[in-house]
């Protein structure tokens, strides 16, 4: 499959080659966001560096979020609102409408790039479950590099891990835990201080025997030997 890398830059005062180094990045892209939840879910958070991915710069101006990097083929963003950050201090990168990666896939790349020491995703989610689940594979750009990336919405906590992870009760995003494995399968999985605890288990790709767990103690810990886990804390 031929790769499109061809764009068109247009750059404020800020040189494309400096890279945001140790930063936590936040990226708006097109998907569904619940704008009352995201305002004040925001309240609550600093970021260093943002990025809206085409539709995701809607969003990102709605709630009056400072963006220092915005890319995409712009089909789905009105001509007037990108104007109005042509000539600030923001870098805008065009791609073609015909290219081989979506738009979170080149935002999250984009992140990786900028020194990013952790991502976040809002916008990844939404009514067109094949971008969803393709969002979800992207964050492993992240994870093959070591950088925490999270998808999140309203109701759910996103993330992959290919090694230990301790989710502490009193921080955890919801009331739930789940687990799917997205590699094949997921081996020696080891599950502590859930309502639902595993031994030395095999996950593989096709039960549902990791929906829907619980912590019951200060922390849950997910030890596993082998595989990447799609980990979901989750609310109703």
């Amino acid at each position: 499959m031929h790769i499109y890398y061809v764009c068109l830059l247009e750059i404020g005062e800020t040189d494309m080659n400096d890279k945001i180094e140790n930063k936590k990045i936040l990226i708006f892209t097109g998907g569904m966001i619940d704008l009352v939840w995201a305002r004040k879910w925001l309240e609550t958070k600093q970021f260093d560096y943002v990025i809206a991915a085409d539709k995701g710069l809607l969003y990102a101006d709605e709630l009056n979020c400072k963006v220092d990097y915005i890319l995409g083929d712009y089909d789905s963003v009105n001509k007037d609102l990108l104007e109005k950050y042509r000539g600030m201090n923001v870098e805008i990168i065009t791609f073609p409408c015909e290219k081989d990666y979506t738009d979170t896939h080149l935002a999250i790349e984009t992140a990786i790039e900028k020194g990013a020491s952790q991502i976040t995703i809002l916008g990844a989610t939404g009514s067109r479950m094949d971008h969803t689940m393709s969002n979800i594979q992207n964050m492993k750009m992240a994870l093959h590099t070591q950088i925490p990336c999270y998808i999140i919405n309203e109701f759910n906590k996103i993330y992959l891990a290919d090694h230990c992870v301790v989710i502490k009760k009193s921080e955890q995003f919801g009331n739930y835990v789940s687990l799917i494995p997205l590699s094949e399968s997921v081996t020696g999985l080891t599950l502590s201080g859930f309502y639902y605890p595993l031994k030395n288990a095999l996950m593989y790709q096709g039960l549902s025997v990791g929906i829907s767990n619980e912590i019951v103690e200060e922390e849950g810990t997910i030890e596993f030997d082998d595989g990447i886990l799609i980990v979901f804390e989750t609310k109703d």
